[in-house]
């Protein structure tokens, strides 16, 4: 959508009207200002090839705008100024040539239109070789400015495509930042808030250069900073971005040298964010190049790391990759463009934040889907600390924290609650005979019989070598053995291949149901353990329920089996 809007943007700007800039030299010094419009100077101006506008380190250099033809268009001409001004600029404008100092950091400037321009309006009569005077402050930047005359109705609609176009972003930027932040209340992640952090500045950066920052209400205090809260945002959102890729992606894990190299890319963005404001280093002649120069080769160690860790198997280093090869290619672009100097152009200007935007939204998948990766995890790890590893069933630690929820809300609600005790019969004999890995086939078969047989609210568990338990909730005596018949049957039908013949399996089971001489879910499983050792002692292969009275000939019963 953004990128729709940026075609109607272009398509709709009206073309530039004949320009003549003009600029007195560089080296001629500090020149009265009234001395220079009032034309002392006029033939010293030289022509320009381009309109291009540059300060100096230690004073203004002035420059002359003019018409080559008379304005005849239906609208005012408005003098637009575009380009990340740092210094300020005075304005000398027809008729009266009074002085107009602004900055895009001025609380007051005209509300009519936004502020990734100064624009000043000309009078609707403004001549052919009639002069416009600006005086560039000092110190000299980088980038040079753009300066044109264009008329106010094809300005406007051009200004309010930037405005749509800024806001789409915003909002996409915005919409993620939310969503991040409820990732990080519910989830306590660092993660996401080094994501938080580099995310949020960049936009705070993003509203210094565009000017917008110091159009919010309380903002006026930050004019005086100029272009600093910007530039002190942009380090902080590189360094946090570090943080934040090093912990997405699990460098460390992945490529720990290369991560090494990062931790210690971030302490030059900590030391540049301090420089800044301390105005005996005059920061202002060296620091945004060298901040410049620094992201340039930040971004390619991050790109070269996350492509290393990307083709070892890191997949959250693919999320990066495919989030950040946009931002990072115009980030180098930008980057080289301020170095060498040459004018913004509208393409690199919009597709920075539209890419910052795009990063936001893969970013966020990327965040989401290492959540869903840590959520499965933890279930597994949640599987492998409840079930049994070989045959699947819950180990004896979690069916006796299912039997005891069971006995509570089966004695709570006065339901019945019945419980089955099984062994597979003639199991020493098995392992002694054809070896552990039979034996291990053989309990893999029985589980699978006994569960084939169950209830989605029915618990099975693997209580110890051979023997299982089976928590039955509402389950009364009749349902209790006919589940147990089941289970006994499937068993003889089993067949498990053995190294030298065909193994056939048989379970003994002891059936135990709640009632009111059961005072605790132990007691609950003792008396079908009694029921399991009295269906040994019939013979094996049988079901057998617990009756009162049956703990006496517990020790009998015992030996008999």
């Amino acid at each position: 959508m953004a990128a729709l809007m940026l075609l109607a943007a272009t398509a709709r700007a009206a073309p530039a009207p004949p320009l003549q800039v003009a600029a007195l030299p560089a080296d001629a010094g500090a020149l009265p200002a009234a001395a220079v419009v009032a034309g002392a100077y006029a033939d010293a101006f030289r022509p320009q090839a381009h309109a291009l506008l540059r300060g100096a380190d230690q004073h203004a250099v002035w420059y002359r705008v003019q018409l080559g033809a008379d304005w005849s268009a239906a609208s005012a001409p408005l003098l637009v100024v575009s380009g990340a001004v740092r210094t300020g600029l005075v304005a000398y404008l027809p008729p009266d040539y009074a002085p107009r100092a602004v900055t895009p950091y001025d609380a007051g400037l005209d509300p009519r239109f936004s502020r990734h321009a100064l624009v000043f309006e000309l009078p609707r009569d403004l001549r052919a070789g009639q002069p416009v005077y600006l005086a560039v402050g000092a110190p000299a930047q980088s980038q040079p400015l753009h300066v044109r005359v264009a008329d106010y109705d094809s300005y406007q609609a051009e200004d309010l495509d930037h405005v749509r176009i800024s806001a789409a972003i915003s909002s996409a930027q915005g919409a993620m930042l939310a969503v991040i932040l409820c990732f990080w209340i519910v989830l306590r992640d660092r993660v996401f808030l080094y994501f938080l952090g580099y995310a949020g500045f960049q936009v705070i950066y993003q509203m210094a250069v565009s000017g917008e920052l110091y159009a919010l209400p309380g903002a006026g205090v930050l004019a005086p900073l100029g272009y600093h809260p910007g530039q002190f945002a942009a380090l902080l959102s590189a360094l946090l971005s570090i943080n934040f890729i090093v912990d997405f992606a699990d460098l460390r894990r992945s490529v720990p040298w290369m991560a090494r190299l990062l931790d210690w890319a971030r302490w030059p963005y900590a030391a540049l964010a301090v420089a800044l404001w301390l105005p005996p280093l005059k920061p202002d002649a060296w620091l945004p190049n060298s901040a410049n120069a620094l992201l340039a080769a930040s971004a390619l160690l991050v790109l070269l790391a996350a492509w290393r860790a990307w083709r070892r198997g890191n997949r959250q280093a693919g999320f990066f990759l495919i989030s950040w090869l946009p931002l990072l290619a115009l980030t180098v672009l930008r980057v080289l463009q301020l170095i060498i100097g040459l004018p913004l152009p509208a393409w690199l200007a919009y597709g920075f934040p539209f890419s910052m935007a795009y990063a936001a939204v893969v970013i966020t998948v990327g965040l989401a889907d290492r959540t869903l990766q840590a959520r499965r995890e933890r279930d597994q790890a949640h599987r492998l600390a409840e079930f049994d590893p070989l045959t699947g069933a819950l180990n004896r630690r979690a069916v006796l924290t299912r039997l005891r929820v069971a006995y509570a809300d089966a004695r709570q609600s006065r339901r019945p609650l019945g419980l089955l005790f099984l062994d597979l019969d003639h199991f020493k004999r098995i392992n002694d005979s054809h070896g552990h890995a039979a034996g291990d086939d053989c309990l893999i078969a029985v589980a699978g019989a006994i569960q084939a047989e169950l209830r989605e609210l029915d618990w099975l568990g693997r209580y110890g070598g051979e023997e299982f338990l089976v928590v039955l909730p509402d389950a009364a005596a009749l349902n209790a053995r006919i589940v147990a018949e089941r289970i006994r049957l499937r068993a003889t039908e089993l067949r498990v291949a053995a190294a030298d013949e065909e193994l056939r399996l048989t379970v003994s089971i002891g059936i135990a149901l709640l009632d009111n001489a059961t005072p605790t879910p132990e007691a609950l499983i003792e008396h079908a353990d009694i029921a399991l050792y009295r269906a040994k002692a019939q013979g094996r292969n049988r079901v057998v329920q617990y009756l009162p009275g049956e703990l006496i000939d517990a020790a009998t019963l015992a030996r008999q089996g």
